[in-house]
């Protein structure tokens, strides 16, 4: 898809000084397989002045937002929470799940926005380890940066096959990768606690609780990413610990929630290039995605809202379009919902989350019960009554998809559920009803420009 490649480059141009500015970074501990270099980088001046550090910082937060987004929306197609209605074949492509390795549109979008985004989060963090010395947990900039870095290797675990970092050396598996992310996340929590602690020495009263409400953001944070990357390792036992941990819970009226912000733009050109991509995929004029055919069509559920009439397409045809579901601040709660803004953010991660690693973590509990009738009752469902283990499950993995709905974690669910619980929840056969049929595909491939 032509717009949507160029719309990417012009991320990748907007970047560039500060990949330039961190390209040379290391990172501190995690292991030697987690270090991270770049043979081809150019020494500068700049990475040794402080001056530059809110610059790096500033590139990690602009390199994870677009890399988020594109993921969350083309994860969408490849997992049949959404239907593709633009006729571009690399688009096609993913809906179908027969992604090759040639696909520029995946590697432009997902691939290379990921590991940009991860290579932009461990060079900043290292770099500020190398500036700050002693000093850097000081700065509550390192735990986020740390925070984005674990999420980054996180979304790279949940959707691609196996990659090699660099380009360089082994193929990770997804095991390794949310390894990876787990040492991240632990580290976001050590600075951030040190943060936290050195707050007191803040004269300004409004300045020492904005750092101590940031340090506990980031704490969070950090917890939910690595409960979510225990869960997907298979380590139950750690996936409920640091989800336990979050607070204030989501029972609550202050529920922790982080979101990724986007902007709009001073020209429509612009706005595409800061902006939220929902908007422009289905929001900004005809449609390129709908729900119809999918197994996520006319659920009657707040949380997977759309309009109340069928709508134009790409194609040419009518159908029931997505609005914002419950991830995205344009949210309104209502079955039809609210048209996505450019300016929409995504939530990337929750008390809520939490609650549902806990839930799937610790299994068939009075509690856990609970708490998925409670979520029944959004969508207008009846309540479990004594379920047996095979009705929680699924039952909990239905309301997690309603609950996540397009918001990048349903490939990672996937994955999970067949590689560590046997279940193959993928679409099969005809697609939506059609003579083509569903590839095999179950991650997303190593892009050519991978392999040699």
């Amino acid at each position: 898809m032509r717009t949507t490649r160029s719309h990417i480059r012009s991320w990748s141009h907007a970047v560039t000084l500060a990949v330039a500015l961190v390209a040379s970074a290391s990172v501190a501990g995690c292991g030697d397989w987690l270090s991270v270099t770049n043979p081809g980088a150019i020494e500068n001046p700049a990475l040794e002045n402080t001056d530059y550090l809110q610059l790096m910082y500033d590139g990690v937060v602009g390199d994870f937002q677009p890399a988020f987004a594109w993921t969350a929306l083309f994860t969408g197609a490849f997992t049949d929470e959404l239907r593709m209605h633009h006729s571009y074949f690399e688009n096609l492509e993913m809906d179908q799940r027969r992604v090759t390795e040639n696909n520029g549109t995946y590697q432009l979008a997902v691939f290379n926005g990921l590991h940009r985004a991860r290579f932009m989060a461990d060079s900043v963090t290292g770099r500020f380890r190398v500036l700050l010395g002693d000093t850097a947990d000081h700065d509550l900039r390192l735990a986020k940066s740390l925070g984005f870095a674990g999420y980054s290797w996180t979304l790279l675990g949940e959707n691609i096959c196996e990659t090699r970092i660099n380009a360089s050396g082994t193929p990770l598996q997804p095991a390794d990768l949310f390894a990876g992310a787990v040492s991240r996340f632990d580290a976001a929590i050590a600075a951030a606690t040190v943060a936290r602690a050195n707050a007191s020495n803040i004269v300004s009263t409004a300045v020492r609780e904005r750092v101590i409400a940031g340090a506990d953001s980031v704490i969070n944070l950090a917890r939910v990413g690595a409960a979510r990357a225990a869960l997907n390792r298979g380590d139950n036992a750690a996936a409920i610990a640091y989800a336990q941990a979050v607070s204030p819970a989501y029972d609550q009226p202050d529920a922790f929630r982080f979101d990724v912000h986007y902007r709009q733009g001073a020209s429509f050109s612009e706005t595409r290039r800061m902006g939220n991509p929902f908007w422009e995929f289905i929001s900004a004029g005809g449609a390129w995605v709908s729900l119809s055919g999918t197994g996520f069509e006319e659920l009657n559920d707040p949380r997977v809202p759309h309009g109340s009439e069928p709508i134009g397409t790409a194609d040419g045809t009518q159908r029931w379009v997505p609005r914002s579901p419950p991830s995205f601040s344009t949210y309104d709660g209502s079955a039809e919902g609210a048209l996505f803004q450019s300016t929409s953010s995504i939530r990337l991660a929750s008390a809520l989350e939490a609650r549902y690693i806990v839930a799937e973590a610790e299994g068939n509990t009075a509690a856990n019960v609970g708490f998925i009738n409670a979520q029944r009752a959004i969508g207008g469902q009846i309540a479990l009554v004594a379920p047996t283990d095979a009705e929680y499950v699924d039952a909990l993995r239905e309301q997690r998809a309603r609950e996540f709905f397009i918001d990048g974690h349903r490939l990672g669910d996937l994955r999970r559920y067949e590689a560590l619980q046997g279940a193959d929840l993928w679409p099969t056969g005809g697609m939506y009803g059609g003579s083509t049929t569903f590839g095999d595909q179950k991650c997303w491939p190593t892009p050519v420009s991978e392999l040699f």
